[in-house]
Order: structure tokens, then sequence, then C-alpha cells
């Protein structure tokens, strides 16, 4: 489907391409646009997402300029969301009752994220240098609106639409989309640790500690001493898949909230994709698997993915802590200079030396009376507090 679209800021006649499948685009003109830059964006992975997640629908549109060329493409998932993916009494909890017990047990919405509900970060659109940030704002908004539009004259009514979610460094050319009818929402941090140019080896990362935590780090390995640690390879997560959606899932169903699950058969399609640049360990006890972590590598980031544990061994063997630790060698191995792991266990993640990087999404709902009934609702959604641990020498502070 072809759709005419104009960016209001600068009066431009784009054209906008939506395909309902990966296979379904040209990928010369995608991979053009998109110039190996993100990713999260290219063909591979987002085939691996659709082949392993059916229930999911996608949504792919390349833009192009007057002179038909592809300039953009944007990205975007619909998932269904039930009472099933939330925690009713911690939400309820969060939001001090706002939202009654009785309503969230019967929810039932289509959500539309432009991004990636799986990774976080700007995984959503990308333009070619050269265009506003406010003319491709104005085309992506152009475009999820007739996606809404499409979806409902099949019957298929998207609720809330979601646009995923922003570093600090976009924050202000970003908010042009409360100029769109959204609301903006401050999320939980991403917790990101930068290692320093010195640091070549883990040992290195130690010895900028300071005494306390570097003590504590040793004792984690010394806990976990008696876990073996295997490097996945398609062929071991294949043996494994069982084991694999059992741990992850242990993980998802202490949530607050999960805008989906994963599954195990994903991930292996995920590995396939994107070889040695996605990280899988899996930790076992007595040839056991009890836990798994992931975490993809690109540019000068290794990003923290997934993980999957069986709690009966967490404290006893420092597996989450020991996890954490291992990202971080794996980044100096790749000589990454930033490890981020995400949201949650904010003062544990602090404790290997990661500080909190604020991070924004918008949101909106699709009838306008509830749009504005969403506004002191997501408002109340603000990111957790939690106490940060320093675990460097003063020196790296500064």
């Amino acid at each position: 489907m072809t759709v005419h679209s104009k960016s209001v800021s600068s009066q431009v006649n784009y054209e906008a391409q939506f395909f309902n499948s990966i296979d379904e685009i040209d990928a010369e003109k995608w991979n053009n646009t998109l110039s190996n830059r993100n990713i999260y964006l290219s063909i591979p992975y987002l085939k691996a997402l659709q082949t392993g997640l059916k229930t999911y629908d996608f949504k792919y549109i390349i833009f192009y300029n007057q002179d038909k060329e592809p300039v953009g493409i944007c990205y975007c998932q619909i998932i269904k969301i039930t009472a099933a993916e939330i925690n009713i009494a911690a939400l309820v909890q969060r939001i001090g009752g706002m939202l009654p017990q009785n309503i969230i047990k019967r929810m039932d919405l289509r959500v539309l994220i432009c991004g990636n509900a799986f990774a976080s970060g700007e995984n959503g659109f990308l333009f070619k240098e050269g265009i506003e940030t406010q003319n491709a704002i104005d085309l992506v908004n152009n475009a999820i609106d007739e996606i809404h539009y499409s979806e409902k004259k099949q019957g298929k009514k998207i609720s809330i639409t979601m646009i995923k979610e922003f570093w600090p460094a976009s924050f202000e050319a970003i908010s042009y989309l409360k100029d769109k009818g959204c609301t903006e929402i401050n999320i939980d941090v991403n917790m990101v640790l930068t290692l320093k140019e010195e640091w070549t080896q883990f040992d290195d990362y130690l010895d900028a500690m300071n005494s306390k935590f570097r003590t504590k780090a040793k004792q984690v390995f010394q806990k976990s001493s008696r876990i073996e640690i295997r490097k996945f390879t398609e062929e071991t997560i294949l043996i494994h898949l069982d084991e694999i959606d059992t741990l992850y899932n242990t993980i998802v169903d202490r949530a607050n909230f999960s805008f989906g699950r994963l599954n195990a058969t994903t991930l292996l399609l995920v590995k396939k994709a994107l070889g040695d640049d996605f990280y899988f360990n899996g930790y076992f006890i007595d040839n056991k698997l009890i836990g798994f972590s992931t975490a993809t590598h690109f540019d000068n980031v290794l990003d923290g993915n997934f993980i999957g544990l069986d709690y009966n061994f967490n404290q006893e063997f420092a597996m989450y802590q020991r996890m954490l630790y291992d990202f971080v060698a794996h980044a100096l191995h790749v000589k990454a200079i930033y490890v981020r792991i995400g949201r949650t266990a904010e003062e544990i993640k602090s404790g290997i030396g990661a500080l909190p990087v604020e991070m924004k999404f918008y949101a909106k709902h699709r009838n306008r009376i509830k749009n504005a009934l969403l506004k002191p609702f997501v408002n109340k959604l603000e990111p957790t507090n939690f106490e940060l641990r320093k675990p460097f020498k003063s020196e790296y502070y500064r």
C-alpha cells in the first residue's frame, strides 16, 4: 500500500509505502536508508522477530521524497495486551488506585509500538541525513495514523500508540511529538556502564573499584565458582529450547508488566541472524541449565537484552550478579565502550558501576476523550526510586 503524505513543517510531499511482512519490502531500498546504522532495524533481525513471534502483527514503512528516492524507514509492532501480561496488584499499588482492579482485569487492548518492545532505544524510525527531525516526526505520525485507519476498517482497532524510546540527546527535538497529541512519559532509567579506554581486561575494571566493591565482586566469583558457563551456539540453543523458555518465563512472570513474551525459538532465530554479535551464555550446575543471558553487540555498545534464571539457585550462587560481571567481561573482549543493561534492579546494576540514564517515550490513546484521561494516568508512572551505589574510586566520577 502506498500513501501520499506531507510534512506539515516543511510542506514537502512524500510517499509512504506500507508492508505487512519483511519479505514484501524492497531490501535494497530499506538497506540504502539504513546504511548499517541500527542492528535492530536490520532485515535479518526483523525477519527473526517476525518468524518467531506468530501472534504479533508487524508494519514496515519506507518513505520516499519527490524524486522517488528512499529517505526514511519505520518499524511498528502491534501487540495484544490482556490482564495476563499485568501484575494487577503491583500496578494498582503503583498508580495509587487511579485505575480500578475490575477495569484492569477486563483489559484487552491492541497496542501499536513504533519501535521494539524487546530492545531499548530509538529503534522505531530512521531517516537519511538532511531530513529534519520535525519532518521525520510528521511523516511517522501520518504513517501511524494511516495504520490506525487501515486496521480500524478491518475491525482490528488499535487502542494505544506508543513511540519508544528516546535518549537524552534526542529529548529537545523529539518533544515535537507533544504537538501531535502525544503524552510525554518519563520511564524507568536505563542503567549504562561506561568503560574506560585504559581498561583492556577484566582485572583493570576490578582494579578501578574501591576496596569494598572489589571485595564484593570477588565474593560473587567465589560463590559462582561451581557454575559452568557455556557459550551457546545454534545447536546448543536448540537442545535446550524448553529449558530456556521456562527460565525466561520465570523472569517475565515476576515483572509488574510485560508488553509480551519472547520465546526460545525467537532467540534461536536471532542467534542465527546475528551470529557472534548476539552473545548467548548458558549457566549450568551439575549439567543442569539454571540460567542464561543474552546481549547484542553493535558499534561501541554491548546491549544486554534477556536473561532467564532459576531463582532456587540465584542466592546461593550469586547468579544474577555473575551475569552482570560477565556482560562487562564480554564488553571488554569486544572492545565496547558502553554496557547498557536496561531497567529494573537498578541498585544491583549500579553496584557494577552502571549509572542511570533518563529515557522518555510518547503515548497516545486513539480516542480523544480517553487520550485526555490517559495523561493523568501515565503521569503517575514515575521512574522507580533506588539507592545509587558508586563502586569505583573517586577519580572515575570526575
